[in-house]
C-alpha cells in the first residue's frame, strides 16, 4: 500500500498494517486559495523525523535526527535518573547538509552528520540498526526488533491544507551497548526497552502539540508501552494508544493541565485516564530561521496514575517517561 494514492491525496485513518511506501513526488500539496505547489515551494513545506529513546534499568537514552529542509538537527543523551547525570549533545546544520533522512517504511538508511559526531538509522527486515560515534568511535550501538509488536500507524488531516503520518512502536526488545558519561561501556539487557517514531508530513504553521511516551515492566511481568498526545486545535484520539505484550489498544482523547510549574495532569473527560507527572530533567532545541520557528521541550519524567477503558486496567507508578511540547511557527 502506498499512503499517496493515486488521486495525489494521501490515504487517512488508522492502518492495520505499515504502507509499504510513500510516494512524496506523487502528492499534489494544495494550499488555501487552491493552488498546488510544487517543486521547492512544495519541498519546503515538508517535514520529517526519526527519533528513538531507550530505557535501560534507570537510564534513558535519546536519540533523532529532524529535516525540515532549510534546516535539520540531530541530538543525542543519556541521562541517569538516580544520579541525575546527563551528557548531552546537539548540533543544527543549515540548509539539511550532511544529512539525509529517508522516511520510507519498511526499509530506509538516515544519516545525520556534525563534527565529532555522526548517528546512523538504518532499517531493514524488521530490525532497526542505530549507531552514534563520535569521531569514528562507537558510543551507541544498537539492534532494536520490531516483530512481535503491532505498529501504530496512523495519517491525518493537519490544519486547512497539511498532513502528518505517523508510525510508532514500543517496549521493543534491545540488544547493543553504550559508552557512559565515565567512558565505561554498558551492555543492554533482556529488560531493555526500546520505542521507535517515525514522522513526516506537511505541518500547519502556529502549532503547538504536547506528548507522553513511557516504556516499563509492570509488577506482574507484562511490556507495558503507552503514547499519549494532545492538541488543542485538532483531535488526536486515533492516535492515543497503549501496548501490553506487544498488543495495541485504542485509548481515547486527553487533556493537558499544568498544575505547578514541574507537576502536570494528562485525563481524558470522563477521568478513567488520569495520570500525575512529575518533571525532572529539561532539554530543548530551538531553530528560527526568518519568519522558520521550531521548537521543542523535552521533560524526564515521572509518571504515576490509572488508565481504565473498556476491558484495560493499568496502574502507573513512578515509571520513567518522556513528556514533549512541540511549536510549528512560521
Amino acid at each position: 500500500m502506498d499512503l499517496i494514492q493515486i488521486n495525489g491525496q494521501p490515504r487517512f485513518g488508522r492502518f492495520s498494517i505499515v504502507p509499504s511506501m510513500i510516494n512524496i513526488d506523487r502528492y499534489e500539496h494544495r494550499v488555501a486559495n487552491g493552488n498546488i505547489l510544487k517543486g521547492w515551494r512544495k519541498r519546503l513545506q515538508y517535514k520529517k523525523y526519526k527519533f528513538c529513546f531507550i530505557q535501560h534499568e534507570n537510564i534513558t537514552i535519546g536519540l533523532a535526527i529532524a529535516d525540515m529542509v532549510w534546516a535539520s538537527y540531530g541530538y543525542f543523551y543519556i541521562y541517569h535518573h538516580d544520579k541525575k547525570e546527563v551528557f548531552n549533545w546537539n548540533a543544527v546544520n543549515l540548509l539539511s547538509r550532511k544529512t539525509v533522512l529517508d522516511e520510507q517504511p519498511l526499509f530506509n538508511q538516515s544519516y545525520f552528520e556534525n563534527s565529532p559526531y555522526q548517528i546512523q538509522i538504518q532499517h531493514a527486515n524488521g530490525v532497526r540498526y542505530i549507531q552514534v560515534t563520535k569521531f569514528g568511535e562507537i558510543q551507541l550501538s544498537a539492534r532494536i526488533f520490531c516483530a512481535g509488536t503491532q505498529p501504530l500507524s496512523v495519517c491525518k488531516p493537519y490544519g486547512e491544507t497539511g498532513w502528518i503520518y505517523t508510525q510508532k512502536l514500543m517496549t521493543l526488545n534491545c540488544e547493543g551497548y553504550f559508552i557512559d558519561k565515565q567512558g565505561e561501556l554498558i551492555q543492554f539487557n533482556d529488560k531493555t526497552f526500546a520505542a521507535l517514531s517515525d514522522t513526516c508530513g506537511f505541518l500547519s504553521p502556529n502549532e503547538t502539540l504536547f506528548t507522553l511516551s513511557s516504556n516499563y515492566w509492570d509488577r506482574t511481568g507484562n511490556r507495558i508501552g503507552l503514547y499519549l498526545t494532545s492538541n488543542k486545535k485538532h483531535d488526536d484520539s486515533n492516535e492515543n494508544c497503549l501496548w501490553i505484550n506487544g498488543q495495541l489498544y485504542a485509548l481515547p482523547k486527553v487533556n493537558v493541565t499544568q498544575i505547578q510549574p514541574e507537576i502536570w495532569h494528562i485525563h481524558s473527560d470522563d477521568k478513567l485516564i488520569d495520570l500525575s507527572l512529575n518533571l525532572n530533567w529539561h532539554r530543548s532545541e530551538g531553530i528560527k530561521l526568518h519568519l522558520k520557528h521550531h521548537q521543542t521541550h523535552q521533560w524526564q519524567v515521572k509518571v504515576s496514575g490509572k488508565i481504565q477503558h473498556e476491558e484495560l486496567n493499568v496502574l502507573l507508578l513512578d515509571e520513567y517517561g518522556l513528556f514533549e511540547q512541540y511549536k510549528f511557527k512560521e
